[in-house]
């Protein structure tokens, strides 16, 4: 039996279509559009986990995994913003750099600027991950997006089996667009990272009427804000864009 999404959702083809369009006619950046989501990010974690007030802050990082396309830079982008508010204390796992794009090579730079913390190595992430006074409160997965397609590929395969094996004694985990690992339309394919919240950017994909049906425990929010009317009814998700109150760029499903 089939299961009806309370919400307009956007394929895989449609959402490389929408975006190749914004950056074509609609004459986004990917700059500008990856800027926008990251921001939509942070605030979606300001919104739904809000930070520690206390001096200490010692329950205040975040870990953010980086992946090597467009997700992962929206991950950069976050940590960016909530380490600038003062709000968490970022700490990045990026396996995979991009050596030719100088885009990822000025969004590691800015973190860098701002003494943001960096591990290396999948060992650093379990050891980080496995103590308890490690300070780590929130997981951030920027891993793979809408374009992923599987099968899982060294360092990432063994990355996401250990969320998977240990998602339950895990910090919350967060994950931008699709939960790193699922299949765009079909969803969980193999090893399930188990996240707690699934930020679906510009609308959300096929995926995340599974995701929300996973359990009331699931919370969805939408961002990425950059949708004029016109890209909204050829594409036919006015209804998902309306959801957007007043001047807020995010909004809870």
């Amino acid at each position: 039996m089939s299961i009806l999404s309370p919400f307009k959702t956007l394929s895989a083809k449609s959402a490389f279509q929408l975006d190749q369009e914004l950056m074509s006619t609609g004459e986004f950046s990917i700059d500008q559009l990856m800027e926008i989501a990251g921001l939509a990010v942070a605030q979606i974690i300001h919104k739904q986990y809000p930070p520690s007030q206390t001096v200490t802050k010692k329950n205040n990082k975040v870990l953010v995994l980086v992946g090597p396309g467009n997700n992962g830079g929206d991950g950069l982008v976050a940590a960016r913003h909530l380490k600038l508010w003062g709000s968490y204390d970022p700490i990045i796992f990026y396996p995979k750099k991009s050596t030719s794009n100088q885009l990822y090579s000025r969004l590691v730079k800015q973190l860098q600027d701002l003494d943001i913390e960096e591990v290396s190595t999948l060992t650093e992430v379990k050891h980080l991950l496995d103590r308890r006074d490690s300070g780590v409160a929130l997981i951030i997965d920027a891993l793979f997006g809408f374009s992923f397609k599987p099968p899982l590929r060294p360092p990432f395969d063994d990355l996401i089996g250990y969320l998977s094996a240990n998602h339950k004694h895990l910090p919350p985990i967060v994950s931008v667009d699709i939960p790193s690992g699922w299949d765009v339309d079909a969803g969980p394919v193999g090893d399930d990272i188990g996240a707690s919240c699934l930020i679906s950017l510009t609308a959300p994909k096929p995926c995340a009427t599974i995701f929300v049906n996973g359990g009331s425990d699931k919370v969805h929010y939408l961002g990425g804000r950059f949708i004029n009317p016109h890209i909204a009814k050829k594409y036919d998700i006015e209804d998902v864009i309306s959801k957007y109150p007043g001047d807020e760029m995010v909004v809870k499903l």
